[in-house]
């Protein structure tokens, strides 16, 4: 949830901060990329060190830093915080899956796991609204000092989280893989950067190129000893079975999509449309009332029929959906111009996400499962990361192009389109000059939100291809797999479990 409850705040936040886009693109970058780059290393800890103390420590640091980005001033207080507030988040989500999978025999862990996949999916589709209406009731704060409840529940429940006794006998665990992590979290950081502040410095800053080859360095570097080290975080062997590699890349391009989706709605709905932040936030209700009602149906369907049928279909619809969302992006009101794109991007979503958790599950030997769910959810994770980097590019190179083109054939004073030219990475937070007219101010207003949906429609349609370019590699890697790979022999596990 607290993956897109501050997406629906961002407008708010920029305004509060009189931020760019760049800036305010890191209240969610920072948390995204410390939870995905060390999700692998914490999962390990939890290994190390026992799963329920890890999970619990997770939740505490993720409390204090939510109670540090409610009291934040200055916006560089709050990015700390969430990058805090994601190490907490990294430490608790491959323990809360384990412990999990751990209180279910082996017949019953299939359908445990769908329901748990289903369940994040409705929960990043519920903290719109929830954050939407706390800013519409209280103010920003109010989506950080949410979790304080959530986060008292779960110590008062934690006596009953019980300990195998496997995990408590963790002394003669392996080494855990700190260059790995290192490498890892630093690589996608410079990466991340490069691409966030491109917008606002381009291509021929030293700093933002500097940045950027040095995390391809670094992440060429990952990789590399991922293939060497016994105690690697990310097993590269994993990814020789066509049947998880396909999924994992379906998962990377879907759940991408998905991110950068949420990231550039609430801009959309609050700044061209005027939405409240709450009505914002209800906009996404038919991707919840849709996963609520059908999850556990389709999770046995696809069980007794088999995963590919509903990955494919599912993929295909959220396409579609994306579309649609680009295609009626011009049309007024909420039934005529979002219902219909968000419905079939909810219908997708539904077919797709347990079956698509469960594939991977199936795919490798039993000895494995645990790395393999790390691993997609670290996937998962990364691929929102990288996608909202990559949006916030091209939503921006489209809407600089358009305002330009626009100003071009506005007749505005040469001064006054420079003045916009010189303040486009503010976007729609751009203000309007003074001392113009109300009918010039208007005409400015409107080239802004003209801009702005022209950015807003190309984010939608690389959305709808790369969930298609999903759609078509699960269907050929599962032309790859043989029986003989579905049915992989139980292996012993290997150390970086």
């Amino acid at each position: 949830m607290d993956e897109s409850i501050a997406n629906v705040a961002l407008p708010t936040l920029q305004a509060t901060f009189r931020a760019s886009s760049s800036e305010i693109l890191w209240v969610v970058q920072s948390y995204a990329l410390f939870c995905a780059a060390l999700l692998l290393f914490c999962g390990a800890l939890g290994d190390r060190f026992g799963r329920k103390r890890t999970y619990l420590t997770g939740i505490t640091i993720f409390a204090v830093a939510s109670m540090g980005c409610a009291a934040a001033v200055t916006l560089p207080q709050l990015i700390v915080a969430r990058a805090v507030q994601g190490v907490g988040a990294a430490l608790l989500i491959p323990q809360g899956l384990a412990i999990l999978s751990s209180a279910y025999s082996e017949m019953e862990r299939p359908s445990a796991i769908g329901i748990w996949s289903a369940w994040t999916a409705v929960f990043a589709a519920f903290g719109p609204i929830l954050g939407g209406w706390l800013i519409q009731i209280a103010n920003w704060r109010a989506i950080f000092l949410i979790n304080l409840p959530f986060t008292v529940w779960i110590f008062l429940l934690s006596p009953k989280l019980k300990e195998e006794r496997a995990d408590q006998q963790r002394s003669v665990s392996p080494s855990l893989d700190y260059l790995g992590a290192t490498l890892n979290t630093f690589g996608f950081g410079a990466v991340v950067y490069a691409l966030s502040f491109v917008p606002r410095f381009g291509w021929r800053n030293p700093a933002i190129v500097g940045s950027f080859l040095f995390g391809v360095v670094l992440l060429a570097a990952f990789f590399w000893s991922q293939k060497v080290r016994s105690n690697a975080l990310m097993p590269l062997s994993l990814f020789r079975n066509p049947r998880f590699a396909g999924a994992n890349l379906l998962t990377f391009l879907s759940y991408g999509s998905l991110g950068a989706s949420f990231y550039v709605v609430p801009f959309f709905l609050i700044g061209v449309r005027h939405f409240s932040p709450s009505a914002t936030g209800a906009a996404f209700l038919p991707i919840i009332v849709l996963m609520f009602a059908f999850s556990g149906q389709i999770g046995k369907a696809a069980a007794k029929f088999g995963e590919l049928p509903f990955m494919v279909l599912g993929s295909a619809l959220a396409a579609a959906g994306f579309a649609l969302l680009a295609l009626l992006a011009r049309r007024n009101g909420y039934l005529g111009a979002f219902f219909p794109g968000v419905l079939t991007l909810g219908a997708g979503m539904t077919l797709a996400v347990a079956p698509l958790t469960n594939s991977v599950m199936s795919s490798v030997a039993m000895s494995k499962r645990g790395v393999a769910s790390a691993v997609n959810n670290s996937v998962s994770r990364l691929a929102a990361l990288l996608f909202v980097s990559m949006a916030a590019l091209l939503l921006s190179h489209i809407f600089s192009a358009e305002l330009r083109r626009e100003l071009r054939s506005s007749g505005l004073p040469s001064a006054v389109q420079q003045q916009l030219i010189s303040q486009r990475s503010l976007m729609l937070a751009m203000p309007i000059p003074e001392k113009l007219g109300v009918k010039q101010g208007a005409r400015i207003e409107e080239i802004v939100q003209t801009s702005f949906v022209a950015g807003y429609r190309g984010v939608m349609l690389g959305c709808s291809l790369c969930t298609l370019l999903g759609t078509l590699t699960i269907l050929i890697a599962s032309g790859k797999t043989s029986r003989k790979e579905v049915n992989l022999p139980d292996e012993p596990e290997q150390t970086a479990s």
